[in-house]
């Protein structure tokens, strides 16, 4: 049987994986998913609107021409994230690449660029707790289970990693908290203490679509494997992904061998995942299921995806452990709150709801569930935090619980450094100095202007340009490629997460770049560093007119000069695109920009 249900296996995803391919624009990716409708909300397989656009990549010697389809949004609407998409969150028609003398003519774009950035900082900002990922000195010194007594067994509770494998560390590793390369630290010394640890997650390991993604799911899996989790629940953007990498990079031969665990939730097979896991540790069976809120259903288009009601497929999962003689039943709630309450006051014999609702940091202490004898408990957001769950054989406490931030505390575990290493080498193996590789197409910048470099500014701007060059800015890309040896000594410069703020010609927030920004260090080098044009727009035209290669009068000049102009008023809004709450919390402090502003400050032409 096993070998049948193998064999059907494969010959499913074979199918599935002709379909995928056959029915893809393959180029699609990171750069064109971010006009979707909803964010990371995408039809798996992709299917475009018949009302798509078409993009045009510049057709150049060096690139041949590319032809990838964006969908129409129109200003006003609102994404499932409760977004309004501005006038410039909207994809401007390309320019050719081989423009006439005579300059475009573009809209002004001082006055967009600004509230463009403030929509996309608001929306980085909405993934982030609400104290942001900067960890305090009691979380950089706790004291785990300081007053315990030996428990039969400890439940080890994460999830909502969002694609957060570690924390960025521009503003240093010591203030901020997650990462897998900590949490297998931490793990490890739970087992070092003698405990039978039972590692649960409630999913969302990623959170966005595309070929990066994939390999960042592939990691995670792989990570999680070792650090021997027993049961992985799917989360909504988990199952936005390919159906095909779900199966390929989560399924084992036989489903009761597997770490996932999918009760209502069917991909490809019902049969690939199992629906209840038992895992007997400490003298305690303990019993494990997993659902996927009827909230979250809509967001799932996948045809190869099935969801179905999570009462209806959970009431018999729990009977099923209570007849295998369970005497602790956990539930990996991917859902709201509500509905994770909902869901164990419908389903008697359930002991602890772990789930993926709430925002920001995990309650103290396990929340109560009315009409029902479960409690509930949160997992945070970003990976930021674990959770124990200590079983006893004592009468008036059987339980325990802890929060556990995972901070600068744990040290990088090497045998994850090692992974994360092999993430960052399959990132360059996947093409990205191509693009296409990972599907990170470049698109025309907004203004329809092209990236010059900083030494092009500098020719005129030569005070300013010296100022820049000792800033931390000049050193951006350095810092990636030669990073400090206290992350490994890992390069990052390959990883369009890291490389769009550390370059000069990327989208900061969406992670793709513009026709004529950074391609690579060799073809690049005039591009290097957080240049001049990342605050103050693409210079093409402006650098043109002044060197006299095209025609330009007074007036002409005078506009040219004035679209390169940020006012200081709306400096900070540009700056918080790559300062955000993720990288940079500090930088949101009260007066952290007017301090940060006097280190750099630069005026206009000598």
């Amino acid at each position: 049987m096993l070998h049948a249900r193998r064999t059907t296996l494969e010959a499913k995803v074979a199918l599935s994986a002709n379909r995928w391919r056959t029915e893809t624009p393959r180029g699609l990716g990171v750069a064109l998913l971010a006009f979707s409708l909803s964010i990371g909300c995408r039809e798996n397989p992709p299917v475009m609107p018949d009302d798509a656009a078409t993009v045009t990549a510049a057709n150049t010697e060096e690139q041949p021409s590319t032809t990838t389809t964006v969908p129409q949004i129109e200003p006003g609407a609102i994404t499932d994230e409760g977004l309004i998409i501005l006038d410039t969150d909207v994809p401007e028609p390309p320019v050719a690449a081989n423009v006439p003398a005579e300059p475009p003519v573009v809209a002004d774009n001082l006055q967009p660029e600004p509230l463009d950035a403030i929509a996309t900082s608001i929306k980085r900002s909405s993934e982030s707790s609400t104290q942001g990922n900067v960890a305090s000195e009691a979380e950089r010194n706790q004291k785990i289970a300081e007053d315990w007594p030996e428990p039969q067994a400890v439940l080890f509770v994460s999830g909502q990693q969002h694609g957060y494998l570690e924390p960025c560390g521009c503003t240093g590793l010591e203030n901020q908290k997650g990462g897998l390369i900590r949490r297998d630290t931490l793990l490890s010394s739970l087992r070092d203490r003698g405990w039978e640890l039972v590692p649960l997650d409630v999913g969302n390991q990623v959170r966005r679509l595309g070929r990066q993604p994939e390999i960042k799911f592939q990691t995670t899996v792989k990570a999680l494997e070792t650090m021997d989790y027993a049961a992985v629940a799917f989360g909504v953007d988990d199952l936005k992904l390919s159906s095909v990498e779900l199966v390929n990079a989560a399924a084992a031969g036989d489903p009761s061998e597997g770490m996932f665990v999918a009760t209502n939730v069917s991909v490809l097979d019902p049969s690939f995942f199992a629906d209840t896991k038992i895992v007997e540790v400490g003298g305690r069976k303990i019993g494990i299921t997993a659902i996927l809120g009827s909230e979250l259903k809509e967001n799932i288009k996948s045809d190869d995806i099935e969801v179905s009601d999570p009462v209806e497929k959970l009431a018999p999962a729990v009977e099923k452990l209570l007849a295998e003689k369970c005497d602790f039943i956990a539930l990996l709630a991917h859902a709201s709150m509500e509905e994770s309450a909902a869901i164990a006051k419908a389903v008697p014999g359930i002991d602890v709801v772990v789930t993926a609702g709430g925002h920001g940091e995990p309650t103290l202490e396990p929340e109560p569930i009315e009409g029902s004898d479960a409690v509930m408990i949160q997992v945070g957001t970003k990976g930021m935090y674990g959770g124990i769950i200590g079983l006893f054989d004592d009468p008036k406490q059987p339980m325990r619980y802890q929060k556990i931030a995972i901070s600068s505390q744990f040290k990088d575990s090497p045998r994850m450094l090692a992974d994360f290493a092999e993430y960052q080498k399959r990132l360059e193996t996947a093409g990205f100095e191509g693009n296409e590789g990972l599907g990170v197409l470049p698109v025309s910048h907004p203004t329809g202007r092209k990236f010059v470099g900083s030494e092009s500014c500098g020719d005129c701007h030569t005070t300013a340009y010296e100022i820049w060059k000792s800033s931390p800015h000049f050193h951006a890309t350095e810092s990636i490629v030669n990073p400090p040896n206290d992350r490994g000594g890992i390069q990052r410069h390959f990883d369009p997460e890291c490389i769009s703020c550390h370059v000069t010609g990327w989208n900061p927030q969406e992670f793709y770049p513009y026709e004529s920004g950074y391609a690579s260090l060799e073809a690049s080098q005039h591009l290097l560093g957080s240049g001049c044009e990342n605050c103050h727009g693409p210079g093409s035209q402006h650098v043109a007119a002044e060197n006299g290669d095209i025609d330009a009068d007074n007036e002409l000049l005078e506009k040219l000069r004035e679209q390169m102009v940020l006012p200081l008023e709306h400096a900070r809004d540009r700056c918080i695109q790559c300062h955000d709450l993720d990288n940079s919390i500090e930088f949101h402090e009260e007066g952290a920009f007017e301090k940060y502003w006097e280190q750099v400050k630069h005026y206009g032409k000598d």
